[in-house]
């Protein structure tokens, strides 16, 4: 029998998840650098073992494909002994298992009950947030699976159960003059669900449904997964049932209904494109179109359940649109940069010294991007020079700090948090880097 993924890795079918994380770091590490096909199994290796419920199915296919008499070795010596090489008639024995498994991910969705959802609309980001108060989540409980044996929903049908729950998010300065809009998505009665570079711009906040518009307030701020929980009082449009990102499958449809430009309950249509793996779960990549003013819009399964909250494109890429996964939404926090009293730390930017805050950021930080998963090693000297590596590439330089904006690596960041231990920047639509030490 072909070997498995555990066996490419080199460790047991019952291992834990860091010991899978181990295996593919050290798997990557002695890669072969003319063996163009080993990165794409290590990476297939770890997008399904790294994630409890892909990794349940896939063991299950294990299982199925055990049946099949024919399957071949994916590595195998050359006659001399010499190193391995990938055979693509090895992937024959993953596609038994793969086929399976992908297809099993598929039709174990069922559409939810009839339950619309609300959608509201983004604009340009200027993350200055407001102060909070509260620090309940959400209380949103994701769903395993729609109802098995439910069947997928005509985008007629979609559009018509979730566009009741679908709003428009501006917030005003003054004479209610619009200065940002984005959407947003009713998950609860009363409370829209939207992103933090949406909703922490400045301004007054209006939600802007089928049935009027509506004050609203910031309850919880997470902006390290730039999710926003809005409180609307008088607001009674029904919540959306809330799938699960993790049950979705590379090539399976999807629906964006968001405001994009302003235009109110506009339905797209696309694929998922890849689920890229980030600390906490997997962003979602779709061929949905979005556009400015889709921020904070619903991402919807063919069931009618929101599996995403539409986020951030590539500007530089063509039709490349990302959504964060909808688990986040039941586990929000207050990671607010003006938040420091409820997350219970003495945070906070430190006041200018001469202009210049480079002093209070000497030394090293390990960063991460919630949102893409990179990772940064920097170290910030005295002398503002800085070195380190991001992704295993050496970086190095001048750096400066002044007031809120940070200046190194030919980037500039907006420096949203910074205290003792930790450090918040941002580059806008949600790219940030979280920082501590």
């Amino acid at each position: 029998m072909g070997k498995t993924l555990y066996a490419i890795l080199g460790v047991e079918q019952g291992a834990s998840t860091e010991q899978i994380r181990a295996a593919v770091e050290a798997a990557r590490a002695k890669l072969d650098p003319a063996d163009t096909m080993a990165p794409i199994v290590i990476k297939e290796a770890w997008d399904v073992l790294g994630q409890p419920e892909r990794r349940a199915r896939y063991d299950a296919s294990l299982r199925a494909a055990a049946v099949a008499t024919a399957s071949t070795e994916i590595y195998e010596e050359d006659e001399g002994g010499g190193s391995r090489r990938l055979m693509l008639v090895g992937v024959v024995a993953l596609l038994v298992a793969g086929g399976w498994y992908w297809q099993h991910a598929r039709s174990a969705k069922a559409p939810p009950a009839a339950v619309p959802v609300t959608v509201a609309q983004s604009a340009s980001e200027t993350p200055v947030a407001p102060a909070l108060a509260g620090n309940a989540s959400a209380a949103v409980e994701p769903r395993e699976a729609p109802p098995a044996g439910a069947k997928a929903l005509s985008s007629a049908a979609l559009f018509a159960q979730a566009s009741q729950s679908v709003v428009r998010v501006n917030a005003v300065g003054a004479n209610e003059r619009p200065i940002r809009i984005g959407s947003g998505v009713v998950t609860e009665r009363g409370g829209v669900i939207t992103n933090c570079h949406v909703a922490l711009g400045g301004g007054q906040l209006k939600v802007v449904h089928a049935s009027g518009s509506f004050d609203a307030r910031v309850s919880v701020a997470d902006e390290e997964h730039d999710l926003c929980k809005l409180d609307v009082a008088g607001l009674s449009a029904p919540p959306v049932p809330v799938g699960r990102a993790s049950s979705l499958a590379v090539g399976q449809k999807v629906y964006a209904i968001g405001s994009p430009q302003g235009l109110d309950l506009t339905l797209s249509d696309g694929m998922v494109s890849s689920l890229r793996t980030v600390k906490d779960g997997s962003i979602i990549q779709t061929t949905a179109p979005v556009s400015p003013g889709s921020s904070g819009g619903g991402l919807f399964d063919e069931f009618g359940q929101l599996v995403g909250i539409v986020t951030f494109q590539s500007a530089s890429g063509q039709n490349l649109n990302f959504a964060v996964p909808a688990e986040w939404i039941g586990t929000l926090a207050n990671t607010s940069a003006t938040g420091a009293a409820l997350r219970g730390d003495a945070g906070g930017l430190s006041p200018p010294d001469g202009g210049s805050r480079s002093a209070s950021i000497v030394g090293a930080w390990q960063c991460y991007g919630p949102l893409t998963g990179r990772g940064l090693n920097v170290v910030f000297t005295e002398r503002g020079v800085f070195h380190g590596e991001i992704d295993g590439r050496a970086i190095g330089g001048n750096y400066a700090l002044y007031g809120k904006t940070l200046n190194f690596g030919g980037d500039t960041f907006e420096v949203e948090e910074l205290s003792a231990t930790r450090m918040v920047m941002t580059k806008g639509e949600g790219r940030r880097l979280v920082c501590s030490r």
